[in-house]
């Protein structure tokens, strides 16, 4: 054990103190930011831009389901490495997720989605029998993993029916997490695919009663949502009073 989550708490600060500053802005300025530090292909070149997209986020919710994911899955990741190779997973994650965005599109790509995924790429393969509960209720994180994994490949297959959402970054996020996963230790990589595949098993065998669990964790954390959501926009105004 390497860590107690320290790195994953201070990415998970600035993501939120990043966010407060650029939605306490007057409209314009907002705006502005968002040009100067998104990323998109036909802006490749403006290297900074695949750094500074990873901190920006498009809403109160984008934030939310993004840290939510950076702390279950950041704290269990960096249990498990050095912060050096941690920070290295969660950028690289990041930024070829932004990439392979750029590819397929030239529309502006923003937030952490691609480092959560990097770390959960990890997570999977390297300790899927650990429990967590992402939906109230506790569940192996390999089998949660497995739900993503699924829903997002489809999503990416068929096209991406949510607009504005990059799933090909959360894919493409995974995988980079999952090559780390065999870097660090093939042979427990390798296990924690045979871990993995027993939980499809068991998904598919118990379909009905954990898509229960999960519509009642969807409604429990969607309400927390809209919580955090009123609590982030109202300090970010009282950040502009202050500030602008």
């Amino acid at each position: 054990m390497y860590s107690m989550g320290r790195v994953t708490w201070a990415l998970i600060a600035i993501n939120v103190i990043v966010f407060e500053l650029i939605f306490s802005m007057p409209e314009p300025m907002m705006n502005a930011a968002f040009g100067a530090l998104s990323f998109s292909s036909p802006l490749f070149f403006e290297l900074w831009r695949l750094v500074t997209s990873l901190f920006l986020h498009a809403s109160a919710s984008h934030l939310f389901f993004n840290m939510l994911g950076l702390y279950f899955f950041g704290k269990i990741t960096e249990e498990q490495m050095d912060r050096k190779r941690f920070v290295l997973l969660y950028f690289i994650a990041g930024i070829v997720g932004s990439l392979i965005y750029g590819f397929t599109s030239a529309d502006p790509a923003v937030g952490a989605s691609g480092c959560v995924f990097g770390l959960m790429g990890y997570a999977m393969l390297m300790n899927p029998k650990k429990t967590i509960r992402m939906y109230t209720i506790p569940l192996p994180l390999g089998m949660i993993a497995i739900i993503y994994a699924i829903v997002e490949s489809m999503l990416v297959y068929f096209g991406d029916v949510m607009s504005g959402v990059a799933h090909i970054t959360h894919v493409t996020g995974m995988i980079v997490g999952a090559l780390f996963a065999f870097h660090s230790s093939a042979k427990k990589a390798s296990k924690g695919i045979l871990w993995l595949i027993l939980f499809l098993f068991i998904l598919i065998a118990l379909g009905p009663i954990l898509g229960i669990i999960l519509w009642i964790g969807n409604l429990v954390l969607g309400a927390v949502d809209v919580i955090v959501g009123f609590v982030l926009y109202g300090i970010a105004k009282l950040i502009g009073i202050i500030l602008w």
